[in-house]
């Protein structure tokens, strides 16, 4: 779960079984101070929730005896989040019977009007422009310990580019015809935790301009402990609202490598990656994988092994395992630098020089008395690697790059010429593509390192 990196690499592809601690503080805003009781979203920071606290007052356009009808049940319309409550409840808490088209009936109904405003009373006089007015921020704690899905990747930004392929393609959503119809992927996604998945998850997290819950479920697993009126920038002048933007990257930014305290924790023995199967995910010979061009039957088998691992009876939070991701942060954290220099650096301007540095670099895995550079190898493929582990994806993944590593450096020092020992080190550099090597360097107090987010 990190920002940086997922942001270059926006196009998610792989699927976590994920859990957030009892207690933990998350935030939701809204035009109202009414607590939420079904599907809603959830901020991990409170700047980002407060981008949502907000409503419009337009007299002209709501007329507060109109009402839209979904399956009997009256939807007093808002232009606001909250207009589809009523439908939401429907979705989660449907009775007994033919869900999937109890569903159906209710969203084909109701969904073509949400987001829109219904018609306005006729009026001779020209319409004023909608005022935006400021809102509420919701501060929630989790009731239980919650079991969920971190969807990886830019999995929350409205585009086309293939941010929501995991999601549109891998749970079949009719949204991915319509980006921005997010309400409905969501809907979709919670339908598939209560039916599919027996409730066995309790919603989704996701990432944006921030990391983002979709929580299935408010009223029986988020208690609201405050709803404080929001201050509002929306006609203070252009520098209080370019402050209050500034603000908010800021409060993003510093969740570049993490959300920190652990407020989520992944599952990595049993994650689900497109990766992992013998599928083409550049088929439009793009340079970020698409799910766009992959056979249904082919995404079918993605989503069967997603059902299979978040149901499994393992699922249980907290179990104990192996922290791969810090694994790999310790991997980065001691060979990023170093790597670029060596490919790099025109302060290595010699064989000899690459030669020293490789070595210096190597010293904890050579034995000078009984050189073997198969044994010295293995000791630095192996350096960070715990002494007993289960075989999974991500333990393939680490040891195989870890090894990629510690070979490349050792057939580096064998080459006869500046040039060769370049040309292998520089192809390692590509191949990692690591986001760490296109990381800001010595920002001022006054500035931020910050990469384009789709939103």
């Amino acid at each position: 779960m990190r920002q940086w990196g997922s942001s270059l690499n926006h196009n998610g592809m792989s699927f976590f079984p994920a859990y957030l601690p009892a207690g933990t503080e998350l935030y939701h805003g809204t035009s109202t101070p009414d607590p939420v009781e079904v599907m809603e979203w959830l901020a991990f920071e409170p700047e980002h929730a407060l981008n949502f606290a907000w409503w419009i007052q337009d007299e002209l356009a709501v007329n507060d005896s109109e009402y839209h009808n979904v399956n009997g049940q009256s939807i007093k319309w808002l232009l606001d989040t909250d207009q589809t409550r009523a439908v939401m409840r429907q979705t989660l808490e449907i009775e007994p019977g033919d869900h999937t088209k109890q569903f159906q009936d209710s969203l084909q109904h109701a969904l073509p009007h949400m987001g829109r405003q219904p018609p306005a009373r006729k009026r001779s006089t020209p319409r004023p422009s909608p005022e935006r007015k400021a809102g509420w921020l919701h501060t929630y704690i989790m009731k239980r310990d919650l079991r969920l899905v971190y969807i990886d990747g830019q999995s929350a930004a409205k585009s086309s580019k293939g941010t929501l392929d995991s999601q549109d393609y891998v749970f079949d959503i009719e949204a991915r015809k319509t980006p921005w119809f997010d309400r409905n992927r969501a809907l979709h996604m919670c339908k598939i935790a209560v039916e599919d998945w027996n409730e066995r998850i309790d919603g989704f997290v996701r990432m944006e301009h921030g990391f983002e819950l979709i929580l299935c479920d408010f009223k029986n697993n988020a208690d609201m402990i405050r709803a404080e009126r929001a201050i509002g920038y929306f006609h203070t002048g252009q520098k209080y609202v370019t402050m209050a933007n500034f603000w908010f990257l800021k409060a993003i930014t510093a969740r570049y490598h993490g959300i920190g305290m652990k407020r989520v924790l992944l599952d990595y023995s049993r994650m689900v990656t497109a990766f992992a199967y013998d599928i083409n995910l550049f088929s439009d010979r793009t340079e970020l994988p698409r799910l766009k061009g992959v056979l249904r039957d082919d995404r079918a088998k993605i989503f069967a092994d997603l059902s299979e691992s978040v149901t499994h009876d393992s699922y249980q939070p907290f179990p104990q395992w192996t922290d791969w991701q810090a694994i790999a942060d310790m991997i980065v954290a001691r060979y990023s630098d170093t790597l670029y220099e060596l490919a790099y650096s025109s302060f290595y301007d010699s064989q000899k020089h690459v030669e020293v540095g490789i070595n210096l670099l190597m010293r904890p895995f050579i034995d000078t008395d009984y050189r073997n550079i198969t044994l010295e190898i293995q000791r630095c493929a192996s350096h960070f690697m715990p002494s007993n582990y289960t075989s999974s994806i991500p333990s393939v993944a680490v040891s195989s790059i870890s090894d990629l590593i510690c070979s490349t450096l050792f057939a580096a020092v064998d080459q006869k010429s500046l040039h060769e020992a370049r040309r292998i080190l520089q192809e390692l550099v590509e191949y990692l593509a690591w986001t760490s090597w296109k990381e800001c360097r010595g920002c001022r107090r006054d500035e931020l390192c910050y990469t384009a987010i789709c939103m």
